[in-house]
């Protein structure tokens, strides 16, 4: 059993990819599109290409980190020097300011660059960090409850960031009444967030070498032959098919509800910095109630049942704003009475995103038990490598799909007309919820339970 020092010690890792994550998702296209002015055309490119270097980078750190055998154990080495591309491009990515009269080229390869080596400096951590707590037990719901932990700290991470946002950074000034419009905020915020991830990474690699020896080690060839053996038995199984394909959708779908959402809340709603920080207590209430919850429905449902609960509930709670809204019943825009209504659906939604993401966290550490039965081999690398990649292409496929819209739509850093934004809000309101079913169908013939892991438990023992 794992002590709560050491999954505290280890979860603070998850604060520096919670914080990125909140800033990919939320702010990004925002930033770029709203207000430096980039065409949304050109930004989702930019965020499309930086997503293809990730399906390279991801697999790549994965097949690494697995077959490194070094006094530094397997994955630390990478954790350790990961925050200098993270703090170093993170801040970048948020520096160009309106009157530096960057062509549109220019701000396209500047976005490009710093979101790319943000994302592979976050892959150099991430990767191995997960694969490293997914290792360190192979008990089905002790691993549930590890993950929780590092969910709760990645959400609470990304909570804190958004509340600096809206609250001290995104105040309304005499020049900019909705200060998430203002290009003044976004350096420090950005400064104050590199910061913070550089503390988190280094203290949760630190903190976390002592149990380096309790981890396997690499054995075996290392030629490319055997690499994409191994790799083959891998991702060919049938449980991590299931899982990544579900997974996976599920990002895109979640991405594009995401993604939309600052610029609804700005432009449809109408509603200002400070009132949207009210919607942040939900998310840090929605993250200590998922992690409470999480352990307890997942030993009483399983994994892959209350990951089929949290999906249908976020779909089901989802359009609830867009229907009561065409049905006249939402109270007056820009008030403080629409952000409480608004409040309702949003634990719904919040709480069951959370705790589908801790749930789906763990499952990868119990394929890759049924893989090591396969294979022979601890392949954990490769596996959350795909865990990490999907987590950015919640991001990076939100915010393309994002950019795209806005460019059909024909939306600008100028304010958009009723029609456009009523036109995201259906998107958000109607087409995401919708999109939610396709990855409802691959989790339904996911069947790798708490009963099956056992008896793989079992036959790795009897190996062995």
């Amino acid at each position: 059993m794992l002590n709560n020092t050491f999954k505290f010690n280890y979860s603070v890792g998850a604060i520096a990819n919670g914080i990125k994550t909140d800033t990919f998702t939320f702010f990004l296209l925002f930033f770029y599109s709203r207000v430096i002015g980039l065409d949304p055309l050109l930004a989702s490119l930019a965020i499309g290409l930086a997503l293809i270097i990730d399906s390279f980078t991801d697999p790549l750190m994965g097949t690494v980190s697995d077959r490194t055998n070094s006094k530094y154990g397997r994955r630390h080495p990478f954790m350790y020097i990961s925050f200098i591309p993270v703090s170093i491009f993170y801040v970048l990515l948020f520096t160009p300011k309106p009157d530096w009269d960057l062509s549109q080229t220019q701000l396209f390869w500047w976005m490009f660059v710093c979101a790319s080596f943000t994302r592979i400096g976050m892959t150099f951590f991430e990767v191995p960090h997960r694969s490293f707590g997914a290792e360190i037990t192979k008990d089905y719901i002790e691993r549930t409850k590890l993950f929780s932990w590092r969910e709760m700290f990645a959400w609470i991470a990304g909570i804190c960031n958004a509340f600096l946002a809206y609250n001290i950074f995104f105040k309304s000034t005499e020049k900019f009444s909705f200060g998430q419009l203002n290009p003044e905020a976004y350096f420090p915020l950005a400064l104050t967030g590199s910061i913070v991830m550089v503390i988190s990474i280094l203290y949760s690699s630190f903190t976390t070498s002592n149990e380096i020896k309790n981890l396997s080690t690499w054995k075996g060839s290392i030629s490319i032959k055997q690499i994409l053996s191994e790799l083959k038995i891998a991702l060919s199984n049938r449980s991590f098919i299931l899982f990544f394909l579900g997974s996976l959708s599920l990002s895109i779908c979640w991405g594009l509800l995401n993604s939309l959402t600052l610029f609804i809340n700005t432009d449809f709603w109408q509603l200002k910095g400070s009132q949207i920080g009210i919607f942040l207590y939900i998310y840090f209430g929605a993250a200590f109630l998922a992690f409470y919850i999480t352990p307890k429905l997942v030993n009483l449902f399983g994994k892959r049942n209350f990951v089929l609960i949290c999906v249908t509930g976020v779909a089901l709670s989802s359009p609830i704003a867009f229907i009561f809204y065409n049905l006249g019943l939402t109270p007056e825009k820009g008030t403080t009475t629409l952000v409480l209504f608004l409040c309702m659906p949003l634990i719904f939604i919040s709480t069951l995103s959370i705790a589908g993401n801790m749930t789906r966290d763990a499952m990868i550490g119990d394929i890759a038990d049924e893989v090591d039965l396969q294979s022979g081999k601890r392949q954990e690398g490769v596996l959350y490598s795909a865990v990490s990649f999907i987590q950015k292409v919640n991001t990076a496929f939100g915010a393309l799909t994002g950019g795209l819209t806005l460019w059909v739509l024909k939306i600008t850093s100028d304010t958009p007309t009723y029609d456009q934004a009523y036109s995201l809000f259906f998107i958000q309101g109607v087409v995401g919820p919708v999109l939610l079913s396709i990855p409802f169908i691959f989790f339904y013939y996911y069947n790798l339970d708490k009963k099956r892991h056992s008896e793989i438990l079992i036959e790795l023992k009897n190996r062995k």
